[in-house]
């Protein structure tokens, strides 16, 4: 039977807005950082690290623009790890202060191999946990 032992921590999960409102010059930063240790029946069967900081900018009330950076290492058991590393670009408008909507350009790159490029479409509500921290709860 194949186990797998996960520990996620969604850094991405809170993004901290400097201003804590969403007008023209605010900035907020986010992220997330995932690893995966996996296993079958007791012997390592290797791990899955991903980090994804980002960073939005306000350019007029309720419009920011983000970048976004990856990367993705895969180690088996046996064997050499895998890593890809990638950039997002994007625009998010957000319908009022914790709803929002939008999209990214993102570019991937495995080592030694051709870029893929995907658009992407996410909206989310985000939860005001104090005045300038949020939780970010979204879908793609």
């Amino acid at each position: 039977m194949k186990k797998t032992i996960s520990v996620i921590l969604f850094v991405g999960l809170v993004s901290t807005s400097l201003f804590g409102q969403f007008t023209t010059g605010t900035k907020s930063v986010g992220g997330g950082f995932s690893y995966t240790s996996l296993s079958n029946d007791g012997e390592d069967a290797g791990s899955i690290m991903i980090i994804n900081p980002s960073v939005n900018y306000f350019v007029m009330d309720n419009m920011a623009v983000s970048v976004s950076l990856n990367m993705t290492t895969i180690t088996p058991s046996e064997g050499d790890a895998l890593t890809e590393t990638g950039f997002g670009l994007g625009g998010y408008y957000h319908i009022n202060n914790n709803i929002y909507a939008g999209g990214s350009y993102n570019s991937n790159t495995p080592d030694g191999g051709d870029a893929s490029t995907s658009l992407n479409l996410r909206g989310g509500y985000l939860h005001g946990l104090s005045e300038s921290v949020y939780l970010d709860v979204n879908g793609n």
